[in-house]
């Protein structure tokens, strides 16, 4: 069941590029398209942690964050976990590909392992992580080259994604830093994805996202409120139960697993080419983070304890 709910999580995380380039596609702003599936997300979520205080056990629930203290993490993590790269990937969408977004998207476990080092002091990089972190990284590079020399779309495109995926990455060793599991997990991500709306409101009210929405089509307005609904406040829910139950090896298989996904649907629903410079970069820096994880795995067990 695992392997299903980890290929499920795949299908869905996948999915939010192609919804991301149909709502483009339909006229949608980056910023319209960003606080849609933010304000969906979040009702879907709040919605799920009304019913489970409403029907659930008391053994089963757990307090929903209240203190400022964690209101203000909550709001750093809404920020350079949401508002920030979902900003960004909807504005290097307009661009690129989504199939080539998904995979620049994928190198974001490479710079987790270079800001773990930075930032913890009990996650540092080893030589083999430095080898997998550098092949990885020749692998963006070799994805971004077919547009290297188009400095007013593709690559900056590919840099706005780039650029999303370290964020992510940054909020990642974040939350490993602060967030505990005290709080209800599913409360603590509705209440990001709200405080990522406040985030973004301002940019939606001073470029005026909403003016025109009237004009867009409904594909495009459908393909966001999904994108809300599947991509973001779904997957998270999948993402939650999945982290208690499948070991860290078996989770790792999303990180190859979405820009495959992303890529066929990319090729099939938007008549996407899925070029061989994308693939050979793929390949690399999933090599990479094949190499990181198994130095992660190899220290892991080497420090364990021998069991009689």
């Amino acid at each position: 069941m695992d392997l299903l709910g980890i290929l499920a999580l795949a299908l869905l995380w996948g999915s939010s590029f192609l919804f991301i380039k149909i709502g483009l596609n339909g006229g949608m702003s980056p910023v319209l398209v960003a606080g849609g599936r933010l304000a969906v997300g979040a009702a879907l979520l709040w919605g799920v942690v009304l019913a489970r205080r409403l029907f659930a056990p008391a053994s089963f629930k757990k307090p929903i964050p209240r203190e400022r203290a964690q209101w203000i993490k909550i709001a750093l993590i809404g920020l350079v976990n949401n508002a920030i790269p979902f900003l960004l990937i909807a504005w290097g969408e307009q661009r690129i590909s989504s199939g080539l977004a998904s995979v620049l998207n994928s190198s974001m476990p490479l710079f987790t392992v270079l800001f773990a080092h930075l930032l913890t002091h009990d996650d540092r990089i080893t030589p083999a992580k430095a080898i997998g972190v550098l092949i990885g990284f020749a692998g963006v590079a070799v994805v971004i080259t077919p547009g290297a020399a188009d400095l007013s779309g593709e690559l900056p495109g590919s840099l706005a994604i780039v650029a999303a995926s370290a964020a992510y990455a940054i909020a990642t060793v974040f939350v490993r830093k602060t967030l505990t599991g005290a709080t209800d997990p599913i409360a603590t991500g509705a209440a990001q994805l709200v405080t990522a709306c406040v985030w973004l409101a301002p940019l939606v009210l001073a470029t005026g996202a909403t003016a025109h929405l009237d004009a867009v089509p409904l594909d495009a307005i459908l393909a966001v409120i999904a994108l809300g609904l599947l991509g973001t406040g779904l997957a998270y829910i999948i993402y939650y139960l999945l982290i208690q139950r499948a070991k860290a090896s078996q989770m790792s298989l999303v990180t190859y697993l979405l820009p495959v996904t992303a890529l066929v649907y990319g090729a099939i629903f938007l008549g996407e080419e899925v070029t061989g410079y994308a693939v050979a970069g793929f390949g690399l820096i999933v090599s990479g983070i094949l190499l990181v994880n198994v130095d992660v795995v190899r220290r892991a067990n080497h420090a364990a304890p021998a069991k009689m």
